[in-house]
């Protein structure tokens, strides 16, 4: 899950996802990741993000930016969140494999998710219409939005009713704090952070529950499709329906405090009731961590009278993964 971009008083960007007894954060040149070790430790490390040429220009163009942004940000997170789970489970030099097995697996799981939130719900939707003997496109696309939110809410409940995942939405909340008081100025302290809300504007978590409105706008327009043409525009339309839904969370996130604005993002707020949940201090700690070290990495400094967590140095991973 994906805070966008919380500002300190540079103006540089942050945001952050919760790993399996960590927290990464992301800056515009570094990462900072802080993970909880079996000892009760903190290690923590930092690494640079690689952009080029091609990259800065296609971060640029709106709604094809969004894209981008969600397949680098898919991409680090997954690595990491496997990483978090070697460190967990005790081993810290456990390679996580190359580049090239961690994009397919990515794509095929991407892939996957589509189908079971996006495609699925589309053709029951149409087989539900027809069965009702009507044929009215509106309905249709209703009751597709209807089985898509219910799906994802399912899938988030249930899972998180396991003790793992459970501990995953309270560093989410962790992260959402951290990047609270960050782009408020305020002092990375435990006191601080437990004073913020555990959701945020621009969490990823709210960027799924946009995805789903803007695709069932986006795929109305194109009329009634056959179950064939279904399956490739809900697949081959997602990354377009992905790079209006970033700017439509841009926005809001740039007008948080309009009352439509605040309306339109209601949705996805509540939706974080169930992905994140009331960390404890020392969840607020790694959190602090893995902020600071991002901040510090590019350059910056975090606000006076911020804690500082004792924290050791992650081992860097065996093998490559770029």
């Amino acid at each position: 899950a994906v805070a966008l971009s919380a500002r300190p008083t540079s103006g540089a960007a942050y945001g952050g996802q919760a790993l399996i007894d960590g927290v990464l954060m992301r800056g515009p040149s570094h990462i900072g990741v802080a993970l909880r070790t079996v000892d009760g430790g903190i290690a923590v490390t930092s690494e640079p993000i690689t952009t080029g040429p091609i990259r800065r220009r296609l971060t640029r163009i709106p709604i094809l930016r969004g894209a981008v942004v969600l397949w680098e940000t898919l991409a680090l997170g997954s690595r990491w969140l496997l990483r978090s789970a070697d460190v967990s489970a005790g081993d810290e030099e456990r390679s996580t494999g190359g580049t090239g097995s961690m994009i397919a697996t990515l794509a095929v799981t991407i892939l996957i998710a589509v189908v079971i939130f996006n495609v699925l719900p589309a053709i029951a939707a149409a087989a539900i219409v027809h069965a009702l003997g009507s044929t009215e496109l509106l309905l249709e696309r209703a009751i597709d939005g209807l089985l898509q939110v219910g799906i994802l809410l399912g899938y988030l409940a249930a899972v998180g009713r396991s003790s793992d995942v459970d501990r995953t939405y309270r560093y989410h909340g962790a992260e959402h704090r951290a990047i609270h008081a960050l782009e408020n100025g305020e002092p990375l302290t435990r006191s601080a952070l437990s004073r913020w809300p555990t959701a945020h504007p621009r969490c990823g978590t709210e960027f799924l529950v946009v995805v789903i409105l803007v695709s069932l706008v986006a795929f109305t327009t194109l009329g009634r499709l056959n179950p064939l043409e279904t399956v490739a525009s809900r697949i081959f339309g997602i990354p377009l329906v992905a790079g209006l839904s970033y700017e439509i969370l841009r926005l809001l996130g740039k007008y948080r405090t309009n009352p439509i604005a605040r309306a339109l993002a209601a949705p996805g707020r509540a939706v974080q009731r169930i992905t994140t949940r009331l960390p404890d201090d020392e969840m607020h700690d790694v959190a602090i961590a893995a902020l600071t070290v991002a901040v510090e990495a590019g350059g910056e400094s975090v606000p006076a009278g911020s804690e500082r967590p004792a924290w050791g140095v992650l081992q860097q991973e065996v093998g490559t993964h770029g």
